[in-house]
């Protein structure tokens, strides 16, 4: 019969976290009962080709994926999603397993999840990062975060060209299709991305000298379907109606996009509208939306690989790695 930890757990007499972690060599738990674990494991036979690749190298081979927890699906999220599915297609080229959480509450996750020594490293998506950093840095474990950065000692920070990528979309409605009233609908501002984005939708009308629209709209935190619906109505409601809509994601945008046709409207000749992330539903509406693709996948591969950077050398200098994307222009423009 296969033996499990919570046999080695009851032979050694501690508990089966304490296990755990002195198999994976934790400092948390003492050198000697680290010894009386191990002994009672190998005499167990319990992968003890693992346990002594793990003890002399000192790694486990795994790497946590931690999101943030806005709202349901979280593994099949438009944009979680694709990442997770590049970090895994990476890591897995170098023989690392990931894990995965969600948490809208780190101190929680630390004690609950899987954020303890058991981890070689850590990919952290769309999370205020400033405390969450400094834990990391205190329990010795590499992170690399992905959307957001900010100042730090040793870490590797992955973004999309937020910057670039709204600049494009509202050079094309400005330069390419004569818009002079454009309206925006974003998710909460205080998020890295959408806070860069809304500075492009103003950089562009000074640059090309025309007046902000008075049509910024924020959607709720969840940034829904509905949201853009019903931000959408809300300049529907407007004396004077904007000529074109640049969304902060193709979901805002798919929603105005419905509150455009129930309005008797048409797209583009009446309003125009453009989104952010290319998700494939971006293709299958009527008209097929101009958005910008973003190569979600590349993210996450590009996380592992700074992240592999990170634990070969725990004290390489922070960098920010930034990921290029498409203006892809559809009938909705």
């Amino acid at each position: 019969m296969k033996a499990k930890l919570s046999d080695i757990a009851r032979l050694a007499g501690v508990s089966k976290s304490t296990a755990s972690r002195a198999l994976r060599n934790s400092s948390l738990v003492k050198d000697e009962t680290k010894k009386l674990v191990l002994e009672t494991a190998k005499m167990l036979n319990y992968k003890p080709n693992s346990l002594a690749r793990a003890m002399a190298t000192k790694r486990t081979k795994i790497i946590g994926f931690l999101m943030y927890k806005k709202n349901k699906p979280y593994v099949s999220h438009t944009f979680f999603g694709p990442i997770l599915d590049g970090a895994i297609e990476e890591a897995a080229k170098r023989d690392y397993h990931i894990i995965v959480a969600a948490t809208n509450d780190m101190a929680d996750t630390f004690n609950k999840h899987f954020i303890q020594d058991s981890i070689d490293g850590a990919l952290l998506v769309s999370l205020h990062p400033e405390e969450v950093i400094k834990e990391f840095d205190r329990r010795g474990i590499p992170l690399v975060v992905i959307n957001n950065s900010m100042k730090s000692r040793n870490n590797a920070f992955i973004e999309d060209d937020n910057y670039g990528g709204a600049c494009a979309v509202m050079e094309h409605l400005i330069r390419d299709r004569g818009h002079t009233r454009i309206a925006h609908i974003t998710e909460n501002r205080d998020h890295p991305s959408y806070r860069v984005r809304y500075k492009a939708f103003l950089d562009m009308h000074a640059k090309y000298g025309i007046p902000v629209f008075d049509g910024v709209v924020l959607a709720d935190s969840a940034a829904s379907f509905e949201d853009g619906y019903n931000a959408m109505k809300d300049l529907l409601l407007r004396k004077t109606l904007p000529t074109a809509v640049f969304a902060a994601t193709d979901v805002l945008a798919i929603g105005a996009m419905h509150a455009i046709k129930d309005a008797g409207l048409r797209i583009p000749d009446d309003i125009a509208i453009a989104g952010y992330d290319d998700i494939s539903a971006a293709f299958m509406v009527d008209p097929p939306l101009t958005t910008v693709r973003v190569d979600r996948e590349q993210i996450g591969k590009a996380a592992i690989i700074e992240l592999m950077k990170q634990i070969e050398d725990p004290e390489k200098p922070s960098r920010v790695v930034t990921i290029s994307n498409e203006l892809v222009i559809r009938a909705s423009t």
